[in-house]
């Protein structure tokens, strides 16, 4: 006790070193690959998990293979990106748009697809489990091969997507304009808002 009142610098230089430890938000990899995906929209296969970019232009980026476990994307722009084979369990996408882009074998588990816009979209092995896709627009797409199981359709917009009834079967459903254009009911009672 008695060396660090004697020497206010060592304070100072000790504090400073313990500050600039422990500053960074992301581990040095997360970040690395934040700069790199900020800067030329391709990430393939990187490590981003617990990402925040809110708002971010991210039209055509190429995150296959990305890990994106619990990332904070809302209202960012990812039309016709590539998110084959990535990983976004847990991850707020609410209000994003995803017009055009590619989901095959993506993982979506439990993630905020909220306010979303996921028109002319081809889904193919994609997990939605628990995912909220309340007041989503979901147009003009496919969604094949599939699990949407517990998925939160809450007045989404279905109009004019191929997905099968068995895809739909565990889903909620209520006020949901279905492909055909007509408005589902079916789990009022149930939903979650």
């Amino acid at each position: 006790m008695l060396i660090f009142s004697s020497h206010p610098l060592m304070i100072l230089i000790l504090t400073f070193l313990f500050l600039l430890g422990g500053c960074s938000k992301y581990s040095d990899e997360v970040q690395t690959n934040l700069t790199k995906l900020k800067t030329t929209k391709s990430c393939s296969g990187c490590d981003l998990s617990g990402i925040e970019l809110i708002s971010f232009d991210l039209k055509g980026a190429d995150l296959s293979g990305a890990n994106l476990t619990g990332a904070n994307l809302r209202r960012s722009d990812l039309t016709g990106a590539n998110l084959t084979d990535t990983n976004l369990i847990d991850a707020d996408l609410l209000g994003v748009n995803l017009t055009g882009a590619t989901l095959t074998n993506t993982n979506l588990t439990r993630v905020k697809l909220s306010y979303a816009n996921i028109s002319e979209v081809e889904m193919s092995n994609v997990m939605l489990v628990r995912a909220k896709l309340n007041n989503a627009k979901v147009l003009n797409s496919s969604i094949n091969y599939s699990d949407m199981t517990g998925a939160n359709l809450y007045n989404a917009n279905l109009t004019d997507t191929r997905v099968s009834d068995k895809i739909l079967k565990n889903t909620i459903l209520c006020q949901t304009i279905m492909p055909s254009g007509q408005t589902e009911n079916r789990s009022c009672r149930r939903s979650v808002l």
